[in-house]
């Protein structure tokens, strides 16, 4: 397919857009629970209250692990922290992602490292949190810094610090962006894990036959190949916010499905 192709079908209406299809390996991950795995939300508060109220009705037992990058973009970070905070208290699992990571410096350097967040979305999630216009100068984002984080409270930003980079059942891995095929989990850079690699998406195996799962690259349906179960199908841009459900325990033919929230 097409780059332009694919950008037209990403931005076709959602009712215009096929459900997933995705064909399935022989070998399936083996998590040792039901795992809902959810892809980057960017804000999208009014589809992930969709997903919840969906997964209540249909697979309330699957522990639900968000891939990262639940805030930026979209209109409403500040709701979907909230809503994330409550499941995240009932055993819910929330990744953190490259946007997460930029929140965080704009925390501890606003006129340093932390810059970066306001060109990437930030600006949206202080919107989201009731602060409006381009923060030009140190001063400006001295003060946006402080009221952001008086806003955001101390709970809330404690949670965000705590957001673990990665999450493993069974020989299944989660994390936001992806690993380094030459070495274990435990052995990857923080980095790597929030940004990505460069060797994840050349066809390099693992040789230690673990899944991973992960957002953080636009995909046009959400799918498995090589090792690798990609989920970000563009929430924020699309209204498509993929997951995928994975029960170790379910004869194969509902083993694992892939799903998109209806609208």
């Amino acid at each position: 397919m097409s780059a332009l192709q694919l950008l037209r079908d990403l931005f076709r209406p959602p009712s215009a857009r096929p459900a997933v299809e995705a064909e399935l390996p022989a070998r399936l991950p083996e998590p040792e629970e039901p795992v809902c795995l959810l892809g980057d939300l960017h804000g999208r508060a009014d589809l992930l209250t969709r997903f919840l109220t969906l997964r209540r009705r249909h697979f309330p037992r699957h522990r639900l692990i968000v891939l990262g990058d639940a805030i930026d973009r979209g209109n409403g970070s500040a709701e979907t922290i909230r809503l994330l905070r409550a499941e995240c208290a009932e055993g819910a699992v929330c990744l953190r992602g490259n946007h997460e990571e930029m929140l965080l410096e704009f925390l501890d350097d606003p006129n340093g490292t932390g810059r970066r967040w306001l060109a990437h979305g930030g600006l949206d999630t202080l919107e989201s949190f009731g602060l409006r216009g381009i923060p030009a100068d140190r001063l400006a984002r001295d003060a946006a810094r402080d009221t952001f984080r008086a806003r955001l409270g101390p709970e809330t930003e404690a949670w965000l610090r705590a957001l673990p980079r990665l999450w493993r059942s069974g020989d299944l891995v989660a994390v936001h962006a992806g690993l380094d095929p030459a070495l274990p989990p435990e052995a990857q850079e923080p980095d790597t894990l929030v940004w990505g690699h460069p060797a994840f998406f050349e066809g390099a195996l693992r040789t230690d036959g673990l899944w991973v799962a992960h957002g953080h690259v636009v995909v046009e349906r959400a799918h498995m190949s090589g090792g690798r179960l990609a989920l970000d199908t563009c929430a924020y841009a699309t209204g498509m916010l993929s997951y995928a459900l994975i029960d170790p325990a379910a004869p194969p033919p509902e083993r694992m499905t892939f799903a998109v929230v209806p609208l």
